[in-house]
């Protein structure tokens, strides 16, 4: 991964020619992730079963104030991913990539390295 984004040459964008459908993608992404069950399962409903004991408005204040964050956040994100079309077509992007591939290869030979001292092999 790290060569390949070394070797990047940037992104044509052909967005004219097909239709998003955005939010069926969004709908079947959330449905089929197993983030949102973890969460619940693990974070969520624990914490909501403190605030119930406490009372019924911290147990809908947390729901509330989750849902409108978590919302909030993705419908922000959009609006900059929308508005960084022409950041993809510039050389900031190019760079940009071939730094990350770069960090990705020292990471990469790094963590090769220690693996090998793990294994006694060096």
């Amino acid at each position: 991964m790290g060569y390949e984004s070394i070797r990047t040459k940037g992104v044509e964008l052909n967005l004219k020619e097909t239709k998003p459908k955005s939010l069926t993608k969004g709908i079947l992404v959330n449905a089929l992730s197993p983030h949102p069950y973890l969460f619940w399962l693990s974070v969520g409903a624990p914490t909501i079963t403190k605030a119930m004991s406490q009372s019924i408005i911290a147990a809908l204040a947390f729901i509330c104030s989750f849902y409108a964050l978590l919302a909030g956040s993705k419908i922000v994100l959009a609006i900059l991913v929308g508005k960084s079309k022409s950041f993809l077509v510039g050389n900031v992007y190019i760079y940009t990539m071939r730094f990350l591939g770069l960090v990705l290869c020292v990471l990469a030979f790094i963590l090769f390295r220690d693996g090998l001292k793990l294994l006694r092999i060096i």
